[in-house]
């Protein structure tokens, strides 16, 4: 059997986009996660683990489904911007592995050993941070340089790229909190569906 790999890569992309986007909307609407102190947030998760540790899971699945697809992307198309993508789930695996790993003992252990959750916590901000600048660098040139895309979409998806990469930088370097870059997801969820389509179109291109 014949398997088209790029309309396989493709809804592959546009399927992963998609987990995404239910799990930020499970994230945040459903689970609303503690921004307060240390405490609050330890006290959450240990609450809360099964379902919160089932979140990120999916996530990790929908994550390792985007680095594939990237990649394809990446090397067919001899592409930096895909593959900025590409490293940047990678590197998004890493986060995962350090919450699902790490959070429950730290939060368990917090009352004993208050200095581990801050540490493994802020671990994963850095390199939320620093995936996110990867990644939505990488989709602003995916975007601007499309050529199977209509204008608006084009430029909605250059625009709201470009913007929460500079917010996931500031991030990075400490000049927001992650409850201040959240105050913008409703933008990385258009871009999560923007990311969709985008795989769709791409799976009907010649």
């Amino acid at each position: 059997m014949n398997v088209n790999q790029r309309k396989t890569a493709a809804y592959l992309w546009s399927a992963g986009s998609v987990l995404c986007f239910v799990t930020v909307v499970l994230y945040v609407v459903v689970y609303q996660p503690a921004l307060g102190s240390d405490a609050e947030r330890t006290t959450q998760l240990t609450e809360t683990w099964a379902f919160s540790s089932a979140i990120w899971r999916l996530e990790t699945i929908a994550v390792v489904m985007l680095a594939i697809s990237s990649w394809y992307f990446a090397t067919v198309e001899k592409s930096m911007s895909w593959f900025l993508v590409t490293l940047a789930h990678i590197v998004m695996i890493v986060m995962y592995a350090n919450m699902l790993g790490s959070y429950p003992a730290a939060a368990e252990s917090f009352d004993e050993a208050p200095y581990l959750f801050p540490m493994v916590y802020d671990t994963a901000v850095w390199i939320f941070g620093f995936s996110n600048f990867l990644f939505l660098t990488g989709m602003a040139f995916v975007y601007i340089s499309s050529e199977i895309l209509s204008k608006w979409i084009k430029w909605t998806g250059t625009t709201i790229s470009a913007l929460w990469a500079m917010g996931a930088l500031a991030l990075f370097f400490e000049l927001l909190t992650f409850g201040d870059f959240m105050i913008g997801g409703p933008l990385i969820l258009i871009l999560y569906l923007l990311n969709a389509y985008l795989g769709l179109k791409l799976a009907k291109q010649d």
